[in-house]
């Protein structure tokens, strides 16, 4: 995660307000441009989580007190069952309050898109670029309504979401946009409060506008309907590529560049709700769990410990570590022998996630700790998914070492 410098406003620069240009690595020739792009992507990333989990923990909450206190059915909704006449007392009260906070839960979703773009143009343009970020960001989400003539009158049509794309864009656009205003609009100190709190927001603002209604939603809008009917017309191929392909770049660094390009991708699209992230959050936590798994039946699969005690004591919190979404837990075990373990790790999560995707898990929050698994539906299926792609790697992995320690190639201290 980006870390911005705040930069104290002596009342001497007309700049102050912007970040220290770069403060990576210019002029050092390093990739520059695309580490910049991380930088203010996991910044804005960074700000937008909390907001994820919030809303989470309390949409969770709110569908443990229905399914699991008053024993629900799933295929019920609150609703009904408040207008089923099934219900009296104190029983209403708590459906009253789950609806509330189920409401609630799923409103800050909402938020998150535009926290996103809000201080990923922050992180380029200083607070000044906050606001039309976080206005731009919003109308990604939900789009201005457009007069268009249908039938003869005029109407408001609010067009096609551009989402997580649209946000993206116009946050590094008004980002980069209000840096230049800053730095090209030379006021006296007397002036500088108009600059920063008035002249730059407003003209930021407009240009947000926009960019928004005539370019940037028309084209990501037309881009998300083209990948949601190609995805349809691709039907259950179509959903078991995407979650071959995710789970393979999950599983594949575990939480290198590969992996956080895999996890931005899939977080537009659940924020978006085009399609969810089960497979993704299947794959963070299937290498921990199948390694540590690895170390705790190695003796009982084939009659010996294939690891040292350094490694199943990493192995037991590698599994502590899957519970919470952690995958780092696993990183050990493949640094150890990375060209047979980052194979082995990409196929159990392939694996898992196909399991848990084709018997019907569906999960759109992205979390992969326990404490989000009451939002998922269907959890057997998704528990049959995380058991299938974690055997696979623990027994693969056991045979393998046992294999090098049979051959001499391993010791086992």
């Amino acid at each position: 995660m980006a870390i911005r410098k705040r930069v104290i406003n002596t009342g001497h620069s007309q700049t102050s307000d912007v970040p220290p240009p770069s403060a990576g690595p210019a002029g050092k020739g390093q990739s520059h441009a695309w580490k910049e792009f991380s930088k203010h992507i996991m910044t804005g990333i960074s700000y937008m989580i909390p907001v994820l989990i919030m809303g989470g923990l309390i949409g969770a909450l709110s569908q443990i007190i229905p399914y699991v206190f008053l024993g629900m059915s799933p295929d019920e909704s609150i609703m009904a069952a408040l207008n089923s006449g099934r219900y009296s007392g104190s029983s209403v009260w708590m459906l009253q309050i789950a609806s509330i906070m189920e409401s609630f839960g799923f409103t800050l979703f909402g938020f998150a898109i535009p926290m996103f773009a809000a201080f990923t143009a922050n992180s380029i343009g200083g607070k000044t670029a906050l606001a039309a970020g976080f206005i731009g960001g919003y109308v990604a989400i939900k789009p201005v309504a457009v007069p268009t003539l249908l039938g003869g009158e005029w109407s408001a049509v609010a067009p096609v979401a551009s989402g997580f794309l649209g946000a993206i864009v116009i946050a590094f656009v008004v980002g980069y946009f209000v840096r230049w205003l800053n730095n090209a609009i030379k006021v006296s100190h007397n002036w500088l409060a108009f600059k920063t709190t008035f002249f730059i927001p407003l003209i930021s603002a407009i240009v947000a506008m926009l960019l928004m209604v005539f370019l940037i939603t028309p084209i990501g809008g037309w881009l998300n309907t083209l990948i949601k009917e190609a995805l349809q017309a691709a039907g259950a191929a179509g959903t078991y590529f995407y979650a071959t392909v995710l789970a393979a770049a999950t599983a594949f660094d575990l939480g290198g560049p590969v992996n956080k390009a895999a996890g931005f991708v899939a977080l537009g699209f659940t924020t978006e709700k085009v399609l969810p992230i089960t497979a993704r959050c299947l794959a963070v936590v299937i290498p921990s769990f199948g390694l540590g798994l690895s170390t705790v039946i190695d003796k009982w699969l084939v009659g010996r410990r294939v690891y040292d005690r350094q490694f199943n004591q990493i192995g037991r919190t590698a599994i502590f570590l899957g519970f919470m979404g952690i995958s780092e837990g696993s990183i050990p075990f493949a640094l150890e022998r990375p060209g047979f373990v980052i194979p082995v790790y990409v196929t159990g999560a392939i694996i898992g996630a196909l399991l848990g995707v084709s018997l019907g898990a569906v999960q759109w929050f992205p979390e992969s700790a326990i404490w989000a698994w009451p939002l998922i539906t269907n959890i057997p299926a998704y528990l049959i998914g995380l058991l299938g792609g974690s055997l696979f790697i623990a027994v693969t992995c056991v045979f393998y070492r046992n294999r090098l320690i049979k051959k001499g190639l391993l010791e086992v201290a």
